[in-house]
């Protein structure tokens, strides 16, 4: 067994690390093309649109000297060229010269010569005639100014275009125009950093899609195969009502399977031809009785059971498709909102979020008892068609109540998969295994949160904001495709029989003033951060700050990044330290400095690294919060850890309905840095109120208890 164990541990990462390696390769080089071809496609796209600006300063000038007017005399021609470059942000210089002499200008340049001129035909084709290796030895030279742009503005340097006006009048005029360089730097670096995070999502992409790959195909069959080897080297030919056969592997398992259910229909066979004919029938019987126990001739084994790979790549797909708008929410309501609607517009923008929370809050306990009624993959493919819905509705949507309606549609059916989902993974773990099952459920939603914000600001930045939304509705039906080929419909949704509590439950943890305070003044207060910051004032702030749709999907995806690797890291100190109420007040208290830090002078620089200490912050807070509480509900024994991890979870669905509300509310009074400050001058003294609560010695039952 440890042999075959370790064949399929060594077949799992050789499989998993060629595939990430050959994506990160095929990724780069990707990466280094798709920037040497489009710094060689935008310039000749600018030296047009510079030749078209020049060409109308050339007739406007042509039209006024064939009038008679002289060179000298034209009015209003520097305002005229202010205008003009303040337009287009790809230049940083206009002049008209006659004779070499710079009669009107708009912009800097240190000097100005024909000679260091050149015409647009010529550069065109200087552009176009490059070869390939000529184009990557300009852009290798470029790639290093590419950082500069990130931190401090550049140099104004430009490339300096003419234009000769041919009109009746004395003396050689000409058109100048500078075509800035740092502009195309800027355009680079933003394509720089789409192609990074593009290859981030595509190698979590990859891990995601192999794991389950060499898992579906490889490890789950190999096992089983090993199984029924080492049952039938020691005699055992039961049967299994149902193998894994995926792959030729899986195929080779069904083979086995299929001998031993080969061996048992002849012994079956035999065993009808000789008892009828009551030849020493006892005798015989006892003795076919005793072969069949001895080898397992007549034994039938369960159904296969399942495993969690089989909920991991459709719970991603389609939690993908629903972070691809995380992003442009806030954005999206407010391009169809109206003024004259009977919400105020700051709270219409963070209505959405609230709503989409709340129903869900409100569908979970509901979605659980469906879950044990008609199972976890009829469940999954019902919440699609609300998901959908809402999807189409956000898609064709002509106002910003329509996009509330369709987010609380989608936000049942998310309701109705994810759990369906967390009821298949709690299924078919064992007792040893449900916390790592838990922590693959908790880690694949990340994943797929930093995947589909970066991914989905990319997207609406090049496609617009609706669009997105088909795209998650076809992602979302292909979850569901998935989840029909790799869902068991026969898995055991374990229904408990155990005395319904209800109400009572509710009523015994409120009246436990530590477990309450861990809901209140922690897991309330950082979902209210998570959703009333991150998903609601991010986007809001960075559009106020000119910031794009891209560079705020790469602002918001840093959350997700930080958490990813340094959530287990906090787990596992948590576990070895056993000090949970401490890093729970820490991580609590620290978020509300860092909102706090956001006063002041507005900056993306700032808000960057407030999204990046958020998430160390809940990194610190996520896991030992959980933890906390159970510790916390142990004064109440009456109540069982399903119905208290339950009611945290509610809890803190009503803290995600409350950010976006309670931030937007105060955004109409007070501005980005203000609202913040407020908020983090909440969370603080909430992480103050814990820590003298907590620091009270438990009641006397708990401590009889431990």
């Amino acid at each position: 067994m440890n042999q075959v164990k370790t064949i399929a541990g060594l077949i799992n990462k050789r499989l998993v690390y060629i595939t990430i390696i050959s994506a990160f390769i095929a990724s780069f080089l990707s990466a280094a093309y798709t920037l040497v071809e489009f710094n060689f496609s935008i310039k000749p796209e600018l030296l047009k649109k510079a030749n078209a600006i020049a060409q109308v300063i050339h007739d406007d000038v042509s039209l006024a000297v064939s009038v008679g007017v002289p060179y000298q005399e034209l009015r209003g021609m520097e305002s005229y060229l202010s205008d003009t470059l303040s337009k287009y942000p790809e230049l940083n210089f206009v002049a008209l010269t006659q004779d070499d002499q710079v009669l009107y200008n708009a912009g800097e340049l240190e000097s100005l010569s024909s000679n260091d001129a050149v015409n647009f035909e010529q550069s065109s084709s200087q552009y176009l005639n490059a070869s390939f290796w000529q184009r990557i030895s300009v852009v290798t030279q470029e790639l290093p100014l590419l950082m500069p742009t990130l931190f401090s503005a550049s140099s104004a340097q430009s490339d300096l275009f003419q234009l000769p006006i041919d009109a009746a009048s004395p003396g050689e005029a000409r058109v100048y125009v500078g075509l800035s360089s740092t502009y195309v730097q800027s355009q680079l670096t933003d394509i720089f950093f789409d192609i990074a995070i593009v290859l981030i999502a595509v190698l979590l992409v990859c891990f995601e899609v192999v794991m389950v790959v060499v898992m579906f195909y490889i490890s789950g069959p190999l096992e089983e195969s090993e199984s029924i080897l080492n049952r039938q080297v020691k005699g055992d030919f039961s049967v299994n009502e149902r193998t894994a056969s995926h792959g030729v592997i899986g195929n080779f398992s069904k083979r086995l399977n299929q001998d031993s259910k080969d061996l048992q229909s002849r012994f079956k066979s035999i065993f009808t031809r000789v008892i009828p004919q009551k030849l020493a029938a006892n005798d015989i019987d006892s003795k076919f009785k005793s072969v069949s126990e001895r080898f397992s001739l007549q034994s039938h084994l369960g159904m296969h059971k399942g495993d969690i790979v089989d909920a991991r790549i459709p719970l991603f797909v389609f939690s993908f498709a629903e972070e691809l708008s995380k992003s442009f929410m806030p954005l999206f309501v407010n391009e169809f909102y109206q003024p004259n609607s009977w919400i105020s517009k700051d709270v219409m923008l963070g209505l959405p979020i609230s709503v989409f929370m709340l129903v869900i809050a409100v569908c979970t306990p509901f979605a659980a008892k469906w879950v044990d009624r008609w199972g976890q993959k009829q469940l999954f493919i019902v919440g699609l068609i609300p998901a959908i819905a809402g999807y189409f509705g956000c898609a064709f949507a002509s106002d910003s109540l329509d996009i509330v309606i369709a987010r609380g549609v989608t936000a049942f059916g998310y309701a109705i998969i994810t759990i369906s989902c967390q009821s298949y993974i709690a299924a078919v773990v064992t007792a040893e295994n449900r916390a790592k099952g838990m922590a693959i459920f908790v880690g694949v939603l990340m994943t797929a949160t930093m995947c589909g914000t970066a991914l989905g600001a990319i997207i609406a930045d090049r496609i617009g904001y609706q669009p997105v939304f088909l795209l998650s509705a076809l992602l979302a039906a292909l979850a569901g495709l998935l989840a029909w080929r790799m869902f068991i419909g026969e898995l055991d949704v374990g229904k408990q029989t155990a005395k319904q509590t209800g109400k009572g439950s509710v009523l015994l943890l409120l009246k436990n003033v530590r477990f309450m305070a861990v809901i209140l003044f922690c897991a309330i207060p950082a979902k209210v951060v998570l959703t009333g910051f991150l998903y609601f004032l991010v986007p809001l702030y960075l559009v106020s700050l000119d910031a794009s749709q891209s560079e705020i999907g790469r602002i918001m995806m840093i959350y997700s990044l930080v958490i990813i690797p340094l959530s287990p890291i906090a787990s596992g100190i948590a576990d070895r330290t056993q000090k949970t109420k401490q890093l729970v007040v820490l991580g609590t208290i620290l978020s509300g400095a860092i909102l706090i830090s956001l006063y002041g002078d507005d900056s993306i620089f700032k808000l960057l690294l407030a999204v990046t200490l958020m998430g160390i912050a809940h990194s610190i807070l996520k896991a030992p919060l959980i933890a906390c509480a159970l510790e916390a509900s142990e004064e109440t024994p009456d109540v069982g850890r399903t119905e208290t991890l339950g009611f945290l979870r509610t809890a803190e669905r009503i803290g995600s309905v409350i950010g976006p509300i309670l931030v937007a509310t105060l955004l109409t009074i007070y501005s980005f840095g203000q609202a913040m400050s407020i908020v983090g001058i909440g969370i603080i003294l909430a992480g103050i109120a814990i820590l003298l609560i907590l620091r009270k010695p438990a009641a006397v039952k708990c401590s009889e208890e431990i």
